[in-house]
Protein backbone atom coordinates (compact mmCIF):
# COMPACT_ATOMS: atom_id res chain seq x y z
CA UNK A 1 0.00 0.00 0.00
CA UNK A 2 1.68 3.40 -1.23
CA UNK A 3 2.10 5.96 1.76
CA UNK A 4 2.99 9.52 1.67
CA UNK A 5 6.44 10.89 2.67
CA UNK A 6 5.01 14.16 5.10
CA UNK A 7 7.04 17.54 4.96
CA UNK A 8 5.16 19.61 7.66
CA UNK A 9 6.49 23.82 7.54
CA UNK A 10 6.02 24.99 10.67
CA UNK A 11 7.39 27.86 12.59
CA UNK A 12 5.88 29.73 15.61
CA UNK A 13 6.54 33.32 13.86
CA UNK A 14 4.64 35.10 11.41
CA UNK A 15 6.77 36.44 8.00
CA UNK A 16 9.39 33.80 7.33
CA UNK A 17 8.07 32.66 4.25
CA UNK A 18 6.29 29.58 5.22
CA UNK A 19 3.79 29.47 2.87
CA UNK A 20 6.29 30.23 -0.68
CA UNK A 21 8.54 27.94 0.94
CA UNK A 22 5.71 25.43 0.79
CA UNK A 23 4.02 26.01 -2.26
CA UNK A 24 7.10 26.79 -4.37
CA UNK A 25 9.02 22.99 -2.67
CA UNK A 26 6.08 21.34 -4.18
CA UNK A 27 6.71 23.12 -7.47
CA UNK A 28 9.96 22.26 -7.54
CA UNK A 29 9.64 18.82 -6.30
CA UNK A 30 7.05 18.13 -9.23
CA UNK A 31 9.31 19.78 -11.67
CA UNK A 32 12.84 17.32 -10.32
CA UNK A 33 10.96 13.89 -10.44
CA UNK A 34 7.74 14.40 -12.81
CA UNK A 35 6.41 10.89 -11.81
CA UNK A 36 6.39 12.04 -8.35
CA UNK A 37 2.65 12.62 -6.76
CA UNK A 38 3.15 15.48 -4.65
CA UNK A 39 -0.08 17.00 -2.38
CA UNK A 40 -0.16 20.27 -0.73
CA UNK A 41 -2.78 22.00 1.61
CA UNK A 42 -2.72 24.45 4.48
CA UNK A 43 -3.67 24.49 8.05
CA UNK A 44 -3.58 28.60 7.86
CA UNK A 45 -6.15 30.76 7.22
CA UNK A 46 -5.66 32.09 3.93
CA UNK A 47 -6.20 31.00 -0.12
CA UNK A 48 -2.41 31.52 -1.21
CA UNK A 49 -2.28 27.59 -2.38
CA UNK A 50 -5.92 28.30 -4.08
CA UNK A 51 -4.82 30.97 -5.91
CA UNK A 52 -1.80 29.47 -7.18
CA UNK A 53 -2.92 26.24 -7.95
CA UNK A 54 -6.39 26.25 -9.18
CA UNK A 55 -7.16 25.73 -12.82
CA UNK A 56 -8.95 28.20 -14.22
CA UNK A 57 -12.65 28.76 -12.46
CA UNK A 58 -12.08 25.19 -11.20
CA UNK A 59 -14.49 24.79 -7.62
CA UNK A 60 -14.46 22.18 -5.04
CA UNK A 61 -16.93 21.17 -2.75
CA UNK A 62 -13.94 19.47 -1.03
CA UNK A 63 -11.62 21.61 1.59
CA UNK A 64 -9.27 20.99 4.25
CA UNK A 65 -11.00 20.56 7.19
CA UNK A 66 -13.09 17.51 5.76
CA UNK A 67 -9.99 15.67 5.97
CA UNK A 68 -11.26 14.43 9.76
CA UNK A 69 -14.71 13.71 8.63
CA UNK A 70 -13.88 10.39 7.50
CA UNK A 71 -14.25 10.61 3.90
CA UNK A 72 -11.01 8.79 1.59
CA UNK A 73 -8.24 11.75 1.43
CA UNK A 74 -7.93 10.76 -2.51
CA UNK A 75 -11.29 12.10 -2.79
CA UNK A 76 -10.65 15.65 -1.36
CA UNK A 77 -7.57 15.81 -3.31
CA UNK A 78 -8.05 18.51 -6.65
CA UNK A 79 -5.37 18.47 -9.46
CA UNK A 80 -3.47 21.72 -9.63
CA UNK A 81 -1.39 24.05 -11.51
CA UNK A 82 2.72 22.53 -12.36
CA UNK A 83 0.90 19.16 -11.76
CA UNK A 84 0.88 19.66 -7.97
CA UNK A 85 -2.39 18.09 -6.67
CA UNK A 86 -3.73 20.26 -3.65
CA UNK A 87 -6.70 20.44 -1.07
CA UNK A 88 -8.32 23.46 -0.89
CA UNK A 89 -8.34 25.79 2.26
CA UNK A 90 -11.00 26.92 4.05
CA UNK A 91 -11.78 29.53 6.84
CA UNK A 92 -13.16 26.94 8.97
CA UNK A 93 -10.61 25.95 11.40
CA UNK A 94 -10.97 27.49 15.23
CA UNK A 95 -14.18 25.59 14.75
CA UNK A 96 -12.53 22.35 13.57
CA UNK A 97 -9.87 22.45 16.29
CA UNK A 98 -12.44 21.99 19.25
CA UNK A 99 -13.33 18.67 17.69
CA UNK A 100 -10.01 17.30 18.69
CA UNK A 101 -8.92 15.21 21.36
CA UNK A 102 -5.11 14.19 20.63
CA UNK A 103 -2.52 14.58 18.09
CA UNK A 104 -3.02 11.52 16.18
CA UNK A 105 -5.48 12.08 14.12
CA UNK A 106 -4.09 13.51 10.83
CA UNK A 107 -1.87 11.18 11.02
CA UNK A 108 -4.28 8.25 11.02
CA UNK A 109 -6.16 10.28 8.57
CA UNK A 110 -2.38 10.17 6.57
CA UNK A 111 -1.58 6.57 7.38
CA UNK A 112 -4.62 4.61 5.91
CA UNK A 113 -4.84 6.76 2.82
CA UNK A 114 -3.78 5.88 -0.95
CA UNK A 115 -2.18 8.83 -1.21
CA UNK A 116 1.63 8.43 -2.44
CA UNK A 117 4.59 10.91 -2.66
CA UNK A 118 5.07 13.74 -0.92
CA UNK A 119 2.21 15.55 1.14
CA UNK A 120 3.58 19.20 2.03
CA UNK A 121 1.88 20.36 4.89
CA UNK A 122 1.89 24.43 5.57
CA UNK A 123 1.21 25.31 9.32
CA UNK A 124 -0.07 29.04 10.90
CA UNK A 125 2.43 30.17 12.91
CA UNK A 126 0.25 29.09 16.37
CA UNK A 127 1.19 25.76 18.10
CA UNK A 128 -2.30 24.90 18.02
CA UNK A 129 -4.15 21.43 17.74
CA UNK A 130 -3.85 21.45 13.65
CA UNK A 131 -0.17 22.48 13.58
CA UNK A 132 0.66 19.76 16.34
CA UNK A 133 -0.91 17.01 14.53
CA UNK A 134 0.94 18.17 11.27
CA UNK A 135 4.28 17.79 13.37
CA UNK A 136 3.33 14.65 14.61
CA UNK A 137 2.50 13.08 11.54
CA UNK A 138 5.65 14.15 10.02
CA UNK A 139 8.40 12.46 8.23
CA UNK A 140 10.69 16.13 8.15
CA UNK A 141 9.75 19.39 9.77
CA UNK A 142 11.64 22.02 7.81
CA UNK A 143 11.28 25.43 10.00
CA UNK A 144 12.08 28.80 8.23
CA UNK A 145 14.32 31.02 10.29
CA UNK A 146 15.26 34.32 9.27
CA UNK A 147 16.18 35.85 12.60
CA UNK A 148 17.46 34.90 16.48
CA UNK A 149 13.83 35.36 17.61
CA UNK A 150 12.52 32.97 15.03
CA UNK A 151 15.42 30.30 16.29
CA UNK A 152 14.62 30.52 19.17
CA UNK A 153 11.10 29.91 19.19
CA UNK A 154 12.04 26.56 17.52
CA UNK A 155 12.16 25.48 21.24
CA UNK A 156 9.01 24.61 21.47
CA UNK A 157 8.23 22.55 18.51
CA UNK A 158 11.25 20.57 19.57
CA UNK A 159 9.57 19.87 23.06
CA UNK A 160 6.72 18.86 21.51
CA UNK A 161 8.22 16.35 19.59
CA UNK A 162 10.39 15.29 22.31
CA UNK A 163 7.13 14.69 24.32
CA UNK A 164 5.52 12.67 21.87
CA UNK A 165 8.75 10.41 22.26
CA UNK A 166 10.17 11.83 18.51
CA UNK A 167 13.61 12.70 17.92
CA UNK A 168 15.03 16.63 17.57
CA UNK A 169 16.50 15.31 14.28
CA UNK A 170 12.96 15.25 12.45
CA UNK A 171 13.57 19.35 12.74
CA UNK A 172 15.64 20.77 9.92
CA UNK A 173 16.28 24.42 9.96
CA UNK A 174 16.31 26.15 6.83
CA UNK A 175 17.67 29.81 6.64
CA UNK A 176 14.95 32.30 4.59
CA UNK A 177 14.70 35.62 3.78
CA UNK A 178 18.26 36.17 3.98
CA UNK A 179 19.56 39.98 3.04
CA UNK A 180 22.69 38.71 1.51
CA UNK A 181 23.42 42.48 1.08
CA UNK A 182 24.38 42.73 4.94
CA UNK A 183 28.15 41.51 5.98
CA UNK A 184 29.88 40.96 9.80
CA UNK A 185 33.69 40.76 10.32
CA UNK A 186 34.58 38.01 11.83
CA UNK A 187 33.87 33.61 11.55
CA UNK A 188 30.20 34.47 10.30
CA UNK A 189 30.22 36.73 7.32
CA UNK A 190 26.66 36.81 6.85
CA UNK A 191 23.43 36.02 8.59
CA UNK A 192 23.12 32.65 6.56
CA UNK A 193 26.33 31.56 8.65
CA UNK A 194 25.32 33.13 11.45
CA UNK A 195 21.99 31.80 11.68
CA UNK A 196 23.10 28.10 11.04
CA UNK A 197 25.78 28.58 14.11
CA UNK A 198 22.90 29.31 15.97
CA UNK A 199 21.19 26.27 15.11
CA UNK A 200 23.73 24.08 15.03
CA UNK A 201 25.34 25.66 18.95
CA UNK A 202 21.46 24.28 20.01
CA UNK A 203 21.45 21.30 18.79
CA UNK A 204 19.67 21.04 15.18
CA UNK A 205 20.33 20.02 12.29
CA UNK A 206 20.25 22.77 8.72
CA UNK A 207 20.33 22.19 5.48
CA UNK A 208 22.74 23.34 3.28
CA UNK A 209 22.09 27.02 1.35
CA UNK A 210 19.39 29.11 2.20
CA UNK A 211 16.44 31.02 0.59
CA UNK A 212 17.73 34.93 -0.25
CA UNK A 213 15.56 37.92 0.21
CA UNK A 214 14.38 38.80 -3.28
CA UNK A 215 12.31 41.75 -4.48
CA UNK A 216 11.69 39.74 -7.73
CA UNK A 217 10.79 37.23 -5.78
CA UNK A 218 8.21 39.21 -3.32
CA UNK A 219 6.66 41.22 -6.72
CA UNK A 220 5.60 37.39 -7.56
CA UNK A 221 2.72 37.93 -4.81
CA UNK A 222 2.03 41.54 -5.39
CA UNK A 223 0.50 42.53 -8.68
CA UNK A 224 -2.34 44.07 -10.63
CA UNK A 225 -3.45 41.22 -11.36
CA UNK A 226 -3.97 40.06 -8.12
CA UNK A 227 -2.06 36.66 -9.09
CA UNK A 228 0.47 34.25 -7.41
CA UNK A 229 3.06 33.48 -9.63
CA UNK A 230 6.00 30.62 -8.56
CA UNK A 231 9.52 31.55 -8.40
CA UNK A 232 9.90 28.47 -11.48
CA UNK A 233 7.63 30.35 -13.94
CA UNK A 234 8.48 34.06 -13.16
CA UNK A 235 11.91 33.54 -11.08
CA UNK A 236 14.52 31.86 -13.25
CA UNK A 237 16.63 35.04 -13.37
CA UNK A 238 17.41 34.78 -9.30
CA UNK A 239 19.62 33.58 -7.06
CA UNK A 240 16.19 31.75 -5.40
CA UNK A 241 15.75 29.82 -8.21
CA UNK A 242 19.06 27.77 -7.92
CA UNK A 243 18.54 27.76 -4.29
CA UNK A 244 14.88 25.60 -4.92
CA UNK A 245 16.64 23.74 -6.80
CA UNK A 246 19.15 23.21 -4.36
CA UNK A 247 17.05 22.64 -1.71
CA UNK A 248 14.50 20.53 -3.34
CA UNK A 249 17.44 17.88 -4.23
CA UNK A 250 17.96 17.41 -0.61
CA UNK A 251 14.60 17.25 -0.13
CA UNK A 252 14.03 14.64 -2.81
CA UNK A 253 17.14 12.56 -1.83
CA UNK A 254 15.67 12.73 1.85
CA UNK A 255 12.52 10.75 0.71
CA UNK A 256 14.61 8.63 -1.54
CA UNK A 257 16.35 7.20 1.58
CA UNK A 258 14.21 6.96 3.99
CA UNK A 259 10.50 6.81 2.46
CA UNK A 260 7.27 6.99 4.47
CA UNK A 261 9.09 6.02 7.73
CA UNK A 262 6.33 7.81 9.86
CA UNK A 263 3.48 6.47 7.89
CA UNK A 264 4.67 2.95 8.15
CA UNK A 265 5.52 3.14 11.18
CA UNK A 266 2.38 4.84 12.73
CA UNK A 267 0.18 2.17 10.17
CA UNK A 268 2.10 -0.50 12.06
CA UNK A 269 1.22 0.36 15.68
CA UNK A 270 -2.39 0.58 14.62
CA UNK A 271 -2.19 -2.61 13.09
CA UNK A 272 -0.63 -4.14 16.41
CA UNK A 273 -2.92 -2.48 18.14
CA UNK A 274 -6.11 -3.32 16.27
CA UNK A 275 -4.83 -6.93 17.17
CA UNK A 276 -4.88 -6.34 20.35
CA UNK A 277 -8.15 -4.69 20.50
CA UNK A 278 -9.47 -7.67 18.66
CA UNK A 279 -7.94 -10.31 21.32
CA UNK A 280 -9.59 -8.46 23.86
CA UNK A 281 -12.88 -8.37 22.15
CA UNK A 282 -12.73 -11.95 21.30
CA UNK A 283 -12.23 -12.80 25.02
CA UNK A 284 -15.20 -10.58 26.32
CA UNK A 285 -17.20 -12.64 24.02
CA UNK A 286 -15.88 -15.77 24.78
CA UNK A 287 -16.61 -15.42 28.67
CA UNK A 288 -20.13 -14.32 27.83
CA UNK A 289 -23.16 -16.28 28.96
CA UNK A 290 -25.14 -17.57 26.35
CA UNK A 291 -28.57 -16.75 27.88
CA UNK A 292 -30.09 -14.18 29.39
CA UNK A 293 -28.72 -14.31 32.87
CA UNK A 294 -32.17 -13.64 34.54
CA UNK A 295 -34.60 -15.83 32.47
CA UNK A 296 -32.10 -18.04 30.64
CA UNK A 297 -33.68 -17.52 27.30
CA UNK A 298 -30.93 -18.85 24.76
CA UNK A 299 -29.04 -16.20 22.45
CA UNK A 300 -29.41 -17.09 19.31
CA UNK A 301 -26.36 -17.33 17.54
CA UNK A 302 -24.79 -13.51 17.06
CA UNK A 303 -28.23 -11.95 17.65
CA UNK A 304 -28.94 -10.23 21.08
CA UNK A 305 -32.11 -8.73 22.24
CA UNK A 306 -32.68 -4.82 21.03
CA UNK A 307 -32.21 -2.50 24.40
CA UNK A 308 -30.31 -5.68 26.32
CA UNK A 309 -28.21 -4.97 29.40
CA UNK A 310 -24.75 -5.51 29.65
CA UNK A 311 -23.96 -7.16 33.49
CA UNK A 312 -20.62 -7.46 34.66
CA UNK A 313 -19.33 -9.05 38.81
CA UNK A 314 -16.84 -7.08 40.12
CA UNK A 315 -15.48 -10.71 40.71
CA UNK A 316 -15.09 -11.12 36.89
CA UNK A 317 -17.07 -14.85 37.63
CA UNK A 318 -20.33 -13.41 35.50
CA UNK A 319 -20.32 -11.76 32.50
CA UNK A 320 -23.57 -11.50 29.60
CA UNK A 321 -26.52 -9.43 28.39
CA UNK A 322 -29.96 -9.43 30.16
CA UNK A 323 -33.19 -8.67 27.84
CA UNK A 324 -34.62 -5.58 29.26
CA UNK A 325 -37.74 -6.32 29.97
CA UNK A 326 -36.14 -9.38 32.10
CA UNK A 327 -34.08 -6.46 34.03
CA UNK A 328 -37.01 -3.52 34.35
CA UNK A 329 -38.64 -6.43 35.92
CA UNK A 330 -35.64 -7.11 39.01
CA UNK A 331 -35.32 -3.25 39.46
CA UNK A 332 -39.35 -2.67 39.82
CA UNK A 333 -40.21 -6.13 41.83
CA UNK A 334 -37.02 -7.02 43.80
CA UNK A 335 -35.42 -3.32 44.23
CA UNK A 336 -39.15 -1.43 44.76
CA UNK A 337 -41.43 -4.17 45.09
CA UNK A 338 -43.11 -2.62 47.78
CA UNK A 339 -44.16 0.07 46.10
CA UNK A 340 -47.12 -1.70 43.91
CA UNK A 341 -49.00 0.74 42.65
CA UNK A 342 -49.17 0.14 38.94
CA UNK A 343 -49.03 3.94 38.09
CA UNK A 344 -45.25 4.05 40.13
CA UNK A 345 -44.15 0.71 38.32
CA UNK A 346 -44.69 2.29 35.15
CA UNK A 347 -43.54 5.61 36.02
CA UNK A 348 -40.38 3.99 37.10
CA UNK A 349 -40.02 1.86 34.12
CA UNK A 350 -39.93 4.86 32.31
CA UNK A 351 -37.43 7.06 34.29
CA UNK A 352 -35.05 3.97 34.05
CA UNK A 353 -35.38 3.59 30.04
CA UNK A 354 -35.06 7.83 29.97
CA UNK A 355 -32.02 8.12 31.46
CA UNK A 356 -30.43 4.66 30.33
CA UNK A 357 -28.03 5.95 27.61
CA UNK A 358 -26.09 8.17 30.33
CA UNK A 359 -26.80 6.57 33.28
CA UNK A 360 -25.06 2.68 35.07
CA UNK A 361 -26.89 0.64 37.47
CA UNK A 362 -25.21 -0.80 40.41
CA UNK A 363 -26.73 -3.43 42.52
CA UNK A 364 -24.33 -4.66 45.43
CA UNK A 365 -24.75 -7.32 48.11
CA UNK A 366 -23.67 -7.31 51.58
CA UNK A 367 -24.59 -10.58 53.83
CA UNK A 368 -25.92 -9.87 57.11
CA UNK A 369 -26.19 -12.33 60.21
CA UNK A 370 -29.48 -14.45 60.88
CA UNK A 371 -29.43 -15.83 56.76
CA UNK A 372 -30.03 -11.79 55.62
CA UNK A 373 -28.11 -9.99 52.96
CA UNK A 374 -28.66 -6.34 52.30
CA UNK A 375 -29.11 -5.10 48.76
CA UNK A 376 -28.24 -1.80 47.32
CA UNK A 377 -29.66 -0.08 44.09
CA UNK A 378 -27.78 2.52 42.74
CA UNK A 379 -28.47 4.66 39.60
CA UNK A 380 -25.16 6.50 38.78
CA UNK A 381 -24.07 9.14 35.76
CA UNK A 382 -21.87 8.85 32.70
CA UNK A 383 -18.69 9.06 35.43
CA UNK A 384 -19.99 7.27 37.84
CA UNK A 385 -21.49 9.99 40.09
CA UNK A 386 -24.57 8.75 42.44
CA UNK A 387 -27.67 10.26 40.98
CA UNK A 388 -30.35 8.15 43.30
CA UNK A 389 -30.15 5.00 45.74
CA UNK A 390 -32.14 2.98 47.67
CA UNK A 391 -31.39 0.21 50.29
CA UNK A 392 -33.47 -3.18 50.87
CA UNK A 393 -33.31 -6.39 53.13
CA UNK A 394 -33.83 -9.95 51.76
CA UNK A 395 -34.41 -12.91 54.37
CA UNK A 396 -32.34 -15.35 52.23
CA UNK A 397 -33.46 -18.64 53.97
CA UNK A 398 -36.17 -19.77 56.39
CA UNK A 399 -40.00 -19.77 56.23
CA UNK A 400 -40.67 -16.27 55.34
CA UNK A 401 -37.44 -16.37 52.61
CA UNK A 402 -38.67 -14.23 49.84
CA UNK A 403 -35.56 -16.04 47.91
CA UNK A 404 -37.70 -18.44 46.06
CA UNK A 405 -39.51 -15.39 44.24
CA UNK A 406 -36.27 -13.06 43.93
CA UNK A 407 -34.79 -13.22 40.67
CA UNK A 408 -32.24 -10.60 42.13
CA UNK A 409 -30.78 -13.05 44.62
CA UNK A 410 -31.25 -16.32 42.00
CA UNK A 411 -28.58 -13.31 40.02
CA UNK A 412 -26.16 -13.03 42.89
CA UNK A 413 -25.88 -17.02 43.74
CA UNK A 414 -24.28 -17.17 40.17
CA UNK A 415 -21.87 -14.81 41.25
CA UNK A 416 -21.29 -16.07 44.21
CA UNK A 417 -19.87 -19.02 45.82
CA UNK A 418 -20.79 -20.85 49.15
CA UNK A 419 -17.77 -19.58 51.04
CA UNK A 420 -17.41 -16.25 49.77
CA UNK A 421 -21.56 -15.62 51.27
CA UNK A 422 -20.10 -13.24 53.65
CA UNK A 423 -18.35 -11.09 50.88
CA UNK A 424 -19.56 -8.10 49.28
CA UNK A 425 -20.55 -8.66 45.37
CA UNK A 426 -20.88 -6.10 42.73
CA UNK A 427 -23.24 -6.11 39.68
CA UNK A 428 -22.96 -3.70 37.31
CA UNK A 429 -25.15 -2.81 34.19
CA UNK A 430 -25.17 -0.91 31.25
CA UNK A 431 -27.94 -0.57 28.23
CA UNK A 432 -26.92 0.16 25.16
CA UNK A 433 -28.31 2.73 22.32
CA UNK A 434 -27.73 0.55 19.73
CA UNK A 435 -26.44 -3.18 18.98
CA UNK A 436 -25.49 -4.43 22.22
CA UNK A 437 -22.73 -5.82 21.40
CA UNK A 438 -21.10 -2.88 20.53
CA UNK A 439 -20.98 -2.97 24.52
CA UNK A 440 -17.85 -4.84 24.29
CA UNK A 441 -15.67 -3.27 21.18
CA UNK A 442 -12.53 -1.22 22.81
CA UNK A 443 -13.58 2.17 23.35
CA UNK A 444 -16.68 1.21 24.95
CA UNK A 445 -15.98 -1.39 27.17
CA UNK A 446 -12.98 0.94 28.06
CA UNK A 447 -14.86 3.56 29.10
CA UNK A 448 -17.66 1.04 30.98
CA UNK A 449 -14.26 -0.26 32.73
CA UNK A 450 -13.26 2.69 33.80
CA UNK A 451 -16.61 3.77 35.39
CA UNK A 452 -16.83 0.30 37.29
CA UNK A 453 -13.42 0.46 38.72
CA UNK A 454 -14.25 3.91 40.29
CA UNK A 455 -17.22 2.64 41.71
CA UNK A 456 -15.35 -0.36 42.93
CA UNK A 457 -13.00 1.88 44.58
CA UNK A 458 -15.65 4.40 46.15
CA UNK A 459 -17.30 0.98 47.25
CA UNK A 460 -14.24 -0.05 49.21
CA UNK A 461 -13.50 3.40 50.58
CA UNK A 462 -16.80 3.78 51.84
CA UNK A 463 -16.92 0.10 53.96
CA UNK A 464 -13.43 1.31 55.97
CA UNK A 465 -14.78 4.59 56.79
Amino acid sequence: MARPYVITISCEKGGVGKTTLATNLAIYLKGLAEDLPVTLFSFDNHFTIDKMFQLGNQKSESQVSDIFSGKPLEELVVPGQYGVEYIPSTRQLFELQLQFKGFDQLANVLSSSHLGGVVVIDTSPILDALTRNALFAADRVIVPIKDSSSLENCNHLAVFLQEQERPRSVLRMLPCIIDTRIRFEGPFRNSYQLLKAYAINRGYKCYEGYIAKSPKVESLNTNPAGKLYPVITHGRNTDVHLQFMHLARQVYLDYLKHGPKRMNQLAKQKSEQESIFERGRYERYQRLQKTCLCCDKLIEGDYVWPGAYYLESSNGKLAGFVEQDCFLDLVVEDCFGEQNAKGLQDSLRELLLETAPNSYIMLHRTQLPEDEARFDFYRLDNVGEKISDRQFIIKEKGFFSRAQNSTLVKLFKKVTSEHEQSMPQILFARRSSGNPLNLLEHQKYLEFQTVFNRVLIDTMTEQTQ
